[in-house]
């Protein structure tokens, strides 16, 4: 069994008495914090657009499913006007050179994207009352989408937002002349450089039925420009909560490693955060991470972000 300093499990370190979690113990089958920083809490007791907020959604959702969305919305709305218009008749339209069903369906509905975005091509015409007040609607609507569209596609290009990549596995491994409990992370953004870089790693796991968290006193806390890799390190000496555990005794606990990162974007000239956790079962015991650094036929120095998670196994 492999252990930390072969001593038995004590409990050593300065317990976060106040991290916002509670101290409820969660399902063993599920880690609190997401490998994307995402939270495994579901609130539950409040109306469903109480806790929700439409714009955080749309500009936090992927760039598919955003443009997924636009689109079918703008495919439904001009469905929608299509069908008010062909509930019309044909004599509310002059322009339409069809006396097929489906062909005057068609005409209308590209006359509605015509109108929905204020283009009118000219060809085909409302005439009538009641085609000039849904084309009158429509218009109105459009303009209010578009307008709604630019500055929700205006906020997603403008939310800064910290690309950080985190290395698959932490590692208990040789640090000086004692271990360290490590991690590799690195800036995947060449563009956007981060200063006064500072993280945080705490330590969850369960004690008497009970979760309790533990800050981990870290080699360096801050660096101050963060534009290629950083090996987080946590020396495990005897006032570290991770001193004299084994393998086993991490597994007992459900251990769970948490790590809050934050930085100042100097493009943005925001602070921009990131979060993830390491599992006990992500950690790799004995091992120590490969150098991604190398050099270019040129002579510059270049870094291999692919190869973040590289390990070798040592004795």
């Amino acid at each position: 069994m492999k252990s930390i300093y072969n001593k038995k499990p004590q409990v050593k370190g300065k317990e976060v008495t106040d991290l916002g979690l509670g101290s409820k113990i969660f399902d063993k089958k599920n880690r609190v914090i997401n490998r994307d920083g995402s939270f495994n809490l579901k609130r539950k007791g409040l109306p469903f657009f109480e806790s929700f907020s439409i714009y955080h959604w749309l500009i936090s959702m992927s760039w598919f499913k955003f443009c997924s969305l636009i689109l079918a919305a703008y495919l439904l709305v001009n469905i929608f006007f299509a069908t008010l218009y062909f509930i019309g008749g044909d004599a509310n339209f002059e322009g339409i050179q069809t006396n097929n069903s489906f062909d005057r369906f068609l005409n209308e509905f590209f006359f509605s994207t015509q109108t929905f975005t204020t283009v009118g091509y000219g060809r085909i015409n409302p005439v009538g009352v009641y085609s000039n007040i849904i084309s009158s609607i429509e218009s109105l609507s459009g303009l209010l989408s578009l307008a709604l569209a630019t500055g929700l596609l205006y906020g997603r290009f403008v939310r800064p937002v910290a690309k950080i990549i985190y290395s698959d596995n932490a590692l208990i491994a040789p640090y000086k002349d004692i271990t360290g409990f490590q991690f590799r992370i690195a800036n995947k953004r060449s563009d956007h450089q981060m200063v006064d870089t500072e993280v945080d790693v705490l330590l969850s796991r369960v004690e008497n039925d009970a979760l309790k968290f533990y800050n981990l006193k870290l080699e360096y806390k801050k660096i101050s420009m963060f534009t290629a890799t950083w090996t987080v390190n946590h020396p495990i000496d005897e006032e570290s909560p991770l001193y004299g555990l084994t393998e086993e005794d991490l597994k007992e606990m459900d251990s769970e490693f948490f790590v809050l990162l934050k930085g100042f974007d100097d493009t943005f000239a925001q602070q921009v955060h990131s979060r993830s956790s390491y599992k006990y079962n992500e950690i790799v015991w004995g091992a120590k991470f490969v150098s991604v650094y190398g050099k270019s036929d040129d002579g510059e120095t270049t870094i291999e972000l692919d190869r973040i998670s590289e390990i070798t196994k040592i004795e």
